[in-house]
């Protein structure tokens, strides 16, 4: 048997496709869907510059945002919200049930509660020392 290494990976190298196909060979084989998809959503001006955009998985029915962000120059219009609208869009398109993102601020909790969203989870001391809040949407069947 030969030595066994243990490296990081970056991820442009050929590893992350063979991994791929590792992964999905596995989920045939046990009729399951474990994998997480990285998918994006971006949001350009009409001469299609970007002007923001937003990050998310889908694993198992479930869509979990990861990164949200709007350029300087474009924030307080709204954009960060209609990203959120068509996130819920999408996410329901794929059959999500569920949809979630983590934060530490809740300047826009009053907003996200009124269209459906709910604080599940406090965790204090969590990413970077600070609070941060779990919050989750139920979908209805697309």
């Amino acid at each position: 048997m030969s030595e066994i290494t243990i490296r990081e990976m970056e991820q442009d190298e050929e590893f992350a496709a063979w991994f791929s196909d590792l992964l999905t060979e596995e989920d045939e084989a046990e009729g399951t869907s474990s994998r997480v998809e990285d998918r994006y959503l971006v949001l350009t001006s009409d001469i299609g510059d970007w002007v923001g955009g937003l990050r998310y998985t889908l694993q198992g029915g479930v869509a979990h945002l990861v990164e949200v962000a709007v350029t300087p120059a474009e924030r307080r219009q709204g954009h960060a919200h209609r990203l959120l609208g068509a996130f819920e869009e999408r996410a329901a398109g794929y059959g999500a049930h569920l949809i979630e993102f983590w934060t530490d601020d809740l300047r826009s909790e009053a907003l996200l509660a009124a269209i459906g969203w709910q604080r599940v989870l406090v965790r204090s001391g969590y990413i970077g020392g600070r609070t941060w809040y779990l919050m989750e949407k139920s979908l209805a069947p697309a």
